[in-house]
């Protein structure tokens, strides 16, 4: 599949992103569950070596920038989410 456009804007959030380990870890328990989504409580069990500070900072950076999204719920990594899941 080709790579997406991308205004330079784009390309450094992605790049932000992916410099955070914590970031690129929580992006991906909830992108490796798709369209079924994972609830905040479930994630939080999935990351339990994260501090609730990181927890909450992280998540909530993710989901301001765009790379997650919340409905009824349940989060779900957005195509810029999956993107920074192939990346990292």
């Amino acid at each position: 599949m080709p790579e997406r456009e991308r205004t330079p804007e784009q390309h450094e959030r992605l790049f932000k992103a992916s410099q955070s380990p914590k970031r690129r870890k929580m992006i991906q328990v909830i992108g490796n569950r798709g369209g079924d989504g994972i609830s905040r409580e479930e994630l939080r069990k999935e990351l339990h070596d994260f501090t609730d500070f990181d927890f909450k900072f992280n998540l909530d950076w993710l989901i301001r920038e765009g790379f997650v999204e919340e409905r009824d719920g349940r989060l779900y990594a957005t195509e810029d989410g999956i993107d920074l899941m192939e990346a990292g």
